[in-house]
């Protein structure tokens, strides 16, 4: 029998795929327009800060930034039962218009310089009063390797990368593991998506009752009702974790 690709390599014929899936939204949306719609982008130096340098990105055109920017909202406690082990969440707006756009070109490909936008974003949003001062560190969804090699990527540590270099914090991207693989969350109801998740993280090393402080940042493109970031969340407090927050893009349906 011929032998298959390599563990923990993707086929050639999947490498493919994802490289012409790559070359196409290169097409699409060429690295010089904005990095969500692929308009054009303001030229020159940015203006001086203050009111008008509000609507100015290099990366982000007017339009799409004036559509992320009215639709931020503040951070706010949970109160939905499967996210009950999450002290709060952070996200750049609802699921829709130009955030729906950026969610869905970061998981199409590894988009750095979208990331590097959205990462400024949630930044932005995990600095606002009453949230706590320091982050012991950055957690990413982790993906399954199933996945990840299905995938060749995991969004959600491309956006914690960034999150972490714009707050100074660490991140923890090999701190915990997906054990199994779960159903796409898509359609299911609350008490589905908590049953599809439960006991599928998992911590991989014991080094986090020696992070200083104990409070921590779960990074995610979507949150809907906290399913996913409130099981992460539980076992990171079963770990020694004091503080757990959720820094997501985007926002769909109600976690209340």
């Amino acid at each position: 029998m011929r032998p298959g690709p390599p563990r923990g390599r993707p086929g050639k014929g999947l490498q493919r795929v994802r490289e012409l899936g790559r070359a196409l939204m290169d097409v699409l949306l060429p690295e010089g327009g904005c990095a969500i719609c692929g308009g054009s982008l303001p030229s020159g130096d940015p203006p001086p800060f203050g009111p008008s340098s509000l609507a100015w990105e290099p990366e982000v055109c007017p339009r799409c930034l004036d559509e992320v920017f009215t639709q931020r909202p503040r951070p706010s406690p949970l109160s939905a039962e499967v996210a009950v082990h999450l002290d709060g969440v952070v996200t750049a707006g609802s699921y829709a218009g130009a955030l729906q756009s950026a969610v869905l070109r970061l998981k199409a490909a590894p988009d750095l310089r979208l990331a590097r936008f959205l990462g400024r974003l949630l930044a932005e949003s995990l600095q606002a009063p009453g949230l706590p001062a320091g982050w012991g560190g950055i957690v990413p969804v982790p993906l399954h390797r199933s996945r990840l090699l299905e995938r060749g990527f995991n969004q959600a540590a491309l956006l914690a990368a960034e999150l972490g270099g714009a707050l100074g914090s660490p991140v923890l991207s090999d701190l915990c593991e997906r054990v199994r693989a779960t159903p796409l969350q898509s359609g299911c109801t609350r008490e589905e998506r908590a049953r599809n998740v439960a006991n599928c993280f998992r911590l991989r090393r014991v080094g986090l009752l020696g992070t200083r402080p104990l409070t921590f940042v779960i990074v995610d493109d979507v949150v809907t009702t906290g399913a996913t970031a409130g099981e992460l969340a539980r076992v990171l407090k079963a770990g020694g974790a004091e503080v757990v927050w959720c820094a997501a893009v985007a926002r769909a349906g109600s976690m209340m």
